[in-house]
């Protein structure tokens, strides 16, 4: 069975899913006429206050902005990892109320008051000791709008779809982020303002992307990013699963980024995150090194240049 891409609406970094080699698809389905319940009113949030100010780690892949909510037994920590000049964080969650029963599915999040509610897909690990959820798409503060998502909705396999930037406005208008389901009991999280945060973090972007050898003021000017010649989705096989982590039944979520020379063609793979063991990095590296190709990034005037291509390999089994 071939891979399977995943990219919801976020479009500078998405989801490989690999599935195992053998996967038994019958499944029956029975239903039962039951009374219909009575109405139940949803529980009110759990409501955290932050507990210290947000900090900015400086990592060598990634900028992570973090912060701490509540105290004790109630005590939540917000990270938002950014591997690039864009909108698109990956998000995690950590604290007790995450339910240690589920494994992976879909969290309803909200960057309210004016932000609608969105679902980011999630698997659940751990940070230190306190279970977390560990999104494995990355995702903006805001959802696309009506014609953003018909847009999505119609583009081909390998169309890039350019959403609205959010405005600085919209940034300072979030009062808090909420989480939903998967939680017993939604929790509301008072984080202000995220206009001097999330601009923190740009500020730490622009210092790593310049790490790399980028030219960073040439690439606020491109007229084309670095672009995948076929779908990514054909760049990770089911046969690139470690044998070792498939028979241990073994998950994995690894964020990589490629450097892409003028012509187009890898000349590094790293990895920004992972999850799990090393074998998985390798596999990975390997695989898009050897399969990915790229339209080169052109600058200002149409010419080629260095440039970088992110994504995120979600290893699991159906």
């Amino acid at each position: 069975m071939s891979a399977l891409f995943a990219c919801g609406y976020e479009l500078l970094l998405c989801s490989l899913l690999v599935m195992s080699k053998s996967f038994v698809a019958s499944l029956i389905f029975v239903a039962l006429a039951i009374p219909a319940p009575a109405a139940v009113a949803a529980p009110a949030p759990l409501i955290l206050k932050p507990t210290s100010a947000w900090q900015v780690d400086y990592g060598d892949e990634k900028c992570r902005l973090v912060r701490q909510f509540g105290e004790g037994k109630q005590t939540a920590f917000l990270f938002m990892d950014l591997y690039g000049p864009n909108e698109y964080f990956q998000l995690t969650i950590a604290g007790k109320f995450v339910p240690t029963s589920v494994q992976k599915g879909d969290a309803n999040i909200q960057f309210g008051p004016i932000e609608e509610e969105q679902k980011f897909a999630f698997v659940r690990g751990t940070i230190g000791k306190e279970p977390a959820l560990l999104f494995s798409k990355s995702g903006r503060i805001a959802p696309p709008n009506a014609a953003e998502l018909s847009a999505i909705k119609d583009r081909s396999d390998d169309e890039w779809i350019n959403l609205q930037p959010i405005s600085e406005d919209r940034k300072k208008a979030v009062k808090y982020l909420r989480i939903g389901k998967p939680l017993r009991k939604p929790v509301t999280l008072e984080t202000g303002s995220l206009r001097g945060p999330l601009a923190a973090l740009d500020r730490c972007v622009e210092n790593l992307v310049a790490s790399w050898g980028v030219d960073v003021e040439k690439h606020k000017t491109l007229t084309r990013k670095a672009e995948p010649l076929k779908s990514p989705g054909d760049w990770i096989k089911s046969s690139d699963y470690p044998e070792n982590m498939l028979r241990a039944g073994q998950p994995a979520l690894v964020s990589f980024r490629l450097s892409i020379g003028p012509d187009g063609i890898p000349t590094a793979c790293h990895i920004q995150a992972t999850t799990r063991p090393k074998e998985f990095d390798n596999a990975v590296c390997k695989s898009v090194m050897r399969r990915a190709r790229f339209s080169p990034a052109l600058d200002a005037t149409g010419q080629p240049l260095m440039s970088y291509y992110q994504n995120n390999v979600y290893f699991h089994l159906p």
